[in-house]
């Protein structure tokens, strides 16, 4: 009766409350009535994941203990543990034979528990070790990621240990029933929002593109790569010297040209040859091609993050319009409606050529970007922005859980150590890089930045919980409109704002969209931007959306914080000028300071140099120094974890898996080399240009009837260029100038190095001439005019950037003179049409007796300035020619 007292006395009473009754039947206290003693005894594996051993019964083949008599719970909770080790025991004989040490440094029992000499308890403790790692290691989801399994009981545990904000907590897959739809698309939970999209293959092109780039081994070293005659950059680097032009006649002009190199060159010809199997005539060969590109982009298309995926077609439908007549033929034409007609139907002609390089992080150089299909590439770039880093951020957040959970499994703290869950994961633990930042986005203007980012909260949509978004819109957005509330303007000021803004229209709409009243023209600026997914915004506190809302308690998003500190951010976004000053120490930014911070800059994966053409007329040598400080060994490494950084970037290689974007308007030898120079990417390159048909050249705009000469300057390397026009101005030019006294002269000058050698060599000829320049002040450009146009002054000397930053309108020319040819095409035309404007307004007679002239100086080194201006037909007789000069009319 004693007895029987006394284990009634010890039975415990279940516990008050759903937290406390879950938390002791996931620790299997309440309910089983297993004492503290029989499981110190029976060395019980105590957690979360629920893998309860009992050694001591399943080496002995008996119950479990003394302890067990006298209460039927118990011996039944035995017997349960039975079962559990044997199916263990039936598993481990499946081939997992891996036991080292490590497996029993993350047994639960301290070492001072074991007092018998016998290793079987530690080896079978370890053993359910090895099961919940064998669930780990479970093959990949169809994205090459590793699958998220949850506890037995269904739900997810852990949350990521570095990220979410006050108010904000990680969704788990039972925190909410709150689903989204979208048109035709069924409803997607939270948790399915931001993990892997089901795939049916993980292998060839439909692998994930994330995986299959950043799971590369690293680049062999020198010693280790055999002689076979070739080169070390072609064994290591695999696109040199394997550029080929593919085929985009089924979905872009003829006057595209696309060539690829690499392993991207090599997947495009896998695609293009297995489509075009059988296709005999042209017409087949046609609808095969389109149906390889469609293949081509469809692979990474189907792991692009769903959140993303259903507010794709909201963003991209402007621009879809354009081609709607197109697909709908495609559509009627197509036998089925298959996969990659869908995606064919998701992005436009250009956006299908595109986005398999890009997507396959493989380096881009697009020189083909006008205004009309602008839009276009920025809803490709933004798209791939933001998949890259949610696909970043989910990847580093498991691993975070799984990490927390192998940690927590073990009561012994000594024997677990980073560096063992690392070696037991064979790397798969390195998931990032030094520094937190992993895309760098180069703007020329607030405007321009502005824009991408509403472009990147529109493809968000409502899963968007911005901070900071009204200081953002204050900062970068469109300035306020004026006030003209209660303020009386007279008639003079209203005919002065009415011809304020004709003057501003005559400028053209692309100067005003970068630099008009509507738009933040400022070109120093830098803003960090972090992204963290799985987020749920509590009830309490309301995050405002992208759309203006109010996100509802409980839902799943992201949450995107601006203006975050850059070691904290996941995307910067500056320009180059602002980002040199940022990275300096001193006033003066300049180079030779050895202080400057750019380890937030050392694990960049993706950098975009956003309208280059623009970023040109700047200043190009700042984005030379900001890529050269890109993907360096960090100077401070006391918040680095090394068992998380990647192997490539330990080994100083983060160029080599950097993918360089470069989108430009034109293709320059500034633009060209900085390409060639930085563009090291191991996937391979796409290059894309546009080839100028005779009809489509600059020249056919020029509207006034004049004779236009092409002269040739010989000059042998391209750093003598602007020494051989110089010399050839003032031997052949300058002086039938100032012999004929020729008045009315406007030279064009690029390059602002070049107008400082034509100023000095004409103050040295003494010639009367005046000068506007973009450093100019407004007072003397205003008062030079009036001169020039009054004939006071017989030279105008106006640089290439004066007339892309203030498009002035000079009158009172009667000859111009090309010192260089201009780098964008149209400025060609609109120089030219300025002749015999505000002529006639003169009372000079001799004015108009000497005919109109234009002559344009060229070296065999300004073949793309030529070819915008003239056509790529005439660009090769003309550089390669006997002739020396070349004339046309019009």
């Amino acid at each position: 009766m004693g007895a029987s007292k006394s284990n009634k006395s010890k039975k415990k009473k279940g516990p008050k409350g759903k937290k406390a009754r879950a938390k002791a039947k996931l620790e299997q206290v309440w309910g089983e009535q297993v004492s503290e003693d029989v499981r110190k005894a029976s060395r019980v594996r105590v957690g979360k994941s629920r893998l309860l051993t009992d050694a001591t019964t399943t080496a002995n083949g008996g119950d479990v203990g003394d302890g067990s008599k006298g209460d039927g719970k118990t011996g039944s909770n035995g017997s349960v543990m039975d079962r559990q080790l044997q199916k263990q025991q039936k598993q481990q004989k499946g081939g997992h034979h891996r036991r080292d040490k490590r497996d029993s440094g993350y047994d639960s029992t301290d070492d001072s528990s074991s007092d018998d000499g016998d290793d079987g308890g530690t080896n079978r403790a370890g053993g359910s070790l090895a099961h919940l790692l064998k669930r780990i290691r479970r093959p990949a989801s169809t994205h090459g990621d590793m699958d998220v399994s949850d506890d037995d009981d269904g739900t997810k545990t852990g949350s990521d240990e570095d990220e979410g904000e006050e108010g904000e907590e990680e969704v788990d897959a039972s925190s909410s029933d709150d689903t989204e739809s979208d048109d035709g698309m069924d409803d997607v939970s939270p948790k399915e929002d931001f993990d892997d999209v089901a795939s049916t293959s993980t292998d060839g092109i439909f692998q994930d593109p994330y995986e299959a780039h950043f799971s590369k081994p690293s680049l062999p070293q020198l010693d280790s790569l055999p002689s076979d005659g070739k080169s070390i950059q072609q064994q290591i680097i695999p696109y040199i010297g394997n550029s080929r032009k593919v085929n985009t006649t089924s979905l872009l002009s003829s006057s595209m040209d696309v060539q690829m190199s690499g392993s991207l060159l090599e997947s495009w010809e896998e695609v293009d040859t297995a489509k075009n199997t059988g296709a005999t005539t042209k017409k087949n060969k046609q609808k095969s091609s389109r149906k390889s590109w469609e293949t081509f982009a469809k692979g990474p298309f189907l792991h692009v993050r769903q959140v993303l995926a259903r507010n794709w077609r909201g963003v991209n439908k402007s621009v879809l319009k354009r081609y709607a007549k197109n697909n709908d033929k495609a559509e009627e034409d197509a036998p089925e409606d298959t996969t990659e007609t869908k995606v064919g139907r998701l992005l436009t002609p250009m956006q299908l050529a595109l986005y398999p390089a890009i997507s396959r992080y493989a380096d881009v150089l697009v020189t083909a970007e006008t205004r009309q299909n602008r839009n276009e590439i920025s809803n490709l770039l933004s798209l791939h922005v933001l998949n890259h880093v949610l696909t970043s951020r989910t990847r580093v957040q498991r691993h975070n859980r799984r990490i927390k959970e192998l940690t927590s499994s073990s009561n012994d703290v000594n024997s677990t150590s980073d560096n063992d869950l690392v070696d037991e994961g064979v790397d798969k633990w390195r998931d990032q890089g030094y520094t937190r930042s992993k895309v760098l986005i180069l703007f020329p203007t607030r405007g321009t930045c502005w824009k991408f980012v509403q472009q990147m909260m529109q493809l968000l949509g409502d899963a968007a919980m911005i901070d900071n978004e009204e200081r953002f819109d204050a900062e970068f957005g469109p300035p306020p409109p004026p006030d003209n509330e209660g303020s009386d303007k007279d008639e003079a000021e209203t005919k002065k704002e009415a011809r304020r803004l004709a003057v501003l229209k005559q400028k053209g709409q692309e100067w005003n969209e970068l630099f008009g009243d509507d738009v933040s023209n400022d070109d120093d600026f830098k803003i960090g931007m972090s992204l963290t997914p799985n987020v749920v915004k509590s009830a309490g506190k309301k995050k405002k959306k992208a759309s203006g809302g109010k996100v509802t308690a409980g839902a799943a998003g992201v949450s995107v914080k601006l203006f975050s500190e850059f070691y904290h951010s996941d995307v910067i976004l500056a320009s180059p000028i602002g980002l040199k000053l940022a990275t300096t120490t001193n006033e003066d930014g300049d180079d030779d300071d050895d202080r400057a911070d750019v380890d937030f800059l050392s694990s960049i994966d993706v950098c975009i140099v956003a309208r280059s053409d623009v970023l040109l007329m700047q200043n190009w040598d700042h984005v030379n120094g900001v890529l050269e400080c890109l993907n360096q060994q960090p100077t401070q490494i006391a918040d680095i974890d090394f068992s998380r950084v990647r192997n490539y970037f330990l080994e100083g290689e983060g160029e080599n898996w950097r993918q360089l974007i470069v989108v430009a308007k034109f293709a320059d030898p500034y633009i060209l080399s900085t390409f060639r120079r930085y563009g090291k990417n191991i996937e391979g390159q796409m290059k894309m240009r546009r080839k100028v048909a005779a009809d489509d050249a600059s020249i056919c705009n020029v509207m006034v009837r004049v004779k236009q000469v092409f002269q040739r300057v010989v000059c042998q390397t391209v750093s003598d260029a602007g020494t051989s026009r110089l010399r050839y101005f003032a031997d052949h030019v300058l002086p039938k100038l100032m012999r004929l006294k020729q008045k009315h002269t406007l030279i064009y000058i690029p390059s602002y190095f070049d107008f400082v050698a034509v100023r000095n060599l004409l103050l040295k000829r003494e010639a009367n001439f005046v000068s506007v320049t973009e450093y100019a002040r407004i007072s003397e450009v205003s008062r030079g005019r009036a001169r020039f146009h009054q004939g006071r002054k017989d030279i105008m000397l106006y640089t290439g950037r004066a007339h892309f930053f203030l498009r002035h309108k000079i009158k009172g020319a009667r000859h111009v003179i090309f010192f260089g040819l201009p780098e964008y095409a149209e400025f060609y035309p609109d120089i030219v049409n300025m002749l015999n404007d505000g002529i006639s307004d003169l009372e000079d007679e001799d004015a108009t007796l000497m005919p109109m002239s234009c002559l344009s100086l060229f070296t065999k080194f300004d073949a793309h300035q030529l070819e915008r201006i003239v056509g790529s037909g005439y660009t090769d007789r003309m550089v390669k020619g006997e002739k020396s000069s070349y004339m046309f009319c019009s």
